[in-house]
């Protein structure tokens, strides 16, 4: 978990940097991504076993719209709240140089990776 509390601190706190932005809604929408594509890459493995848990064949366009809708409400539901992250802050805040670097590199390589996963077992799953 403390890796996951670092993640948001991160990206709450490189948002807090930048004049005119929105640090929470940065947070909350790159992490509903990151999950939906992590989510979405594990289901691509299922079917790939498991074809017949084939779901997006079962339901229209307009319900798999409302579910991202609606798992991004939730995610925000889940992730905010104000109280603990500004807890977040105040624990990572006395980071020397190197660990900020280290920091910076591994939070970046989770997002990025997380999304590179996906399409890298894109051609391995599918044959593509």
């Amino acid at each position: 978990m403390k890796f996951y509390r670092y993640v948001i601190y991160k990206l709450y706190s490189w948002g807090l940097k930048k004049k005119d932005d929105t640090p929470v809604s940065n947070v909350i929408l790159t992490l509903s991504f990151v999950h939906y594509v992590q989510l979405f890459t594990l289901y691509l493995i299922f079917l790939r076993f498991f074809p017949q848990i084939d779901i997006f064949q079962k339901v229209s366009e307009k319900f798999v719209v409302l579910g991202l809708v609606i798992f991004g409400v939730v995610q925000h539901f889940l992730l905010y709240n104000k109280k603990r992250w500004a807890n977040y802050l105040d624990e990572f805040k006395d980071e020397d140089d190197y660990k900020r670097k280290k920091g910076n590199i591994l939070v970046i390589s989770y997002l990025i990776g997380s999304i590179l996963l996906f399409f890298v077992l894109l051609p391995v799953l599918w044959g593509f």
